[in-house]
C-alpha cells in the first residue's frame, strides 16, 4: 500500500512538473523576414505563406549538435506563438535570426500578419512557447 501512494504521489509531482515546463511561455519581440528568398540555415526552402519562424541566434545556436547548421535540433520544432493581433498559431522552426535578441522570433509575413498584423508594424511584443 505504502509503495502505491509513494507511486502516486510522485506521478502526480512529475505531472505538476511537466505541466509547468508546458506553461512556461517566453516574452520577445516579433519581426517579419523574407524566407523565400533562399535556403534557410536548416538548409530547407520554403514560402512565405507559411507559418514558418526564424529563432534567435542565442536560442539557435544553444541547440547545435556539430558545425552543420543543417543538423541543428531545433530544426522542425514548433512554437505556438501569439502576438496583438491574434493566437495562439502554430510555427515552424526553420532559419537563425542573427540580429534577434534571445527571445525574439522572426516571422514569415503570413504568420506576422495572424498574429501583428500589418506589416508596416515592423515589430511587437509577442509570447511563444515551445510545443
Amino acid at each position: 500500500m505504502k509503495f502505491a501512494t509513494a507511486a502516486i504521489s510522485l506521478f502526480a509531482s512529475a505531472a505538476a512538473v511537466y505541466a509547468a515546463a508546458l506553461a512556461r511561455r517566453e516574452v520577445g519581440s516579433g519581426t517579419h523576414f523574407d524566407v523565400a528568398v533562399g535556403y534557410t540555415a536548416c538548409g530547407t526552402l520554403h514560402s512565405n505563406d507559411q507559418f514558418l519562424v526564424a529563432a534567435s541566434a542565442p536560442l539557435y545556436d544553444s541547440t547545435a549538435i556539430d558545425g552543420n547548421p543543417n543538423n541543428n535540433q531545433i530544426c522542425g520544432r514548433q512554437i505556438s506563438i501569439s502576438g496583438p493581433a491574434g493566437g495562439p498559431v502554430i510555427a515552424t522552426v526553420v532559419d537563425r535570426c542573427p540580429v534577434c535578441a534571445q527571445n525574439d522570433m522572426d516571422m514569415t509575413p503570413s504568420l506576422f500578419q495572424a498574429v501583428v498584423g500589418d506589416l508596416g508594424i515592423g515589430r511587437a511584443e509577442i509570447s511563444w512557447n515551445w510545443v
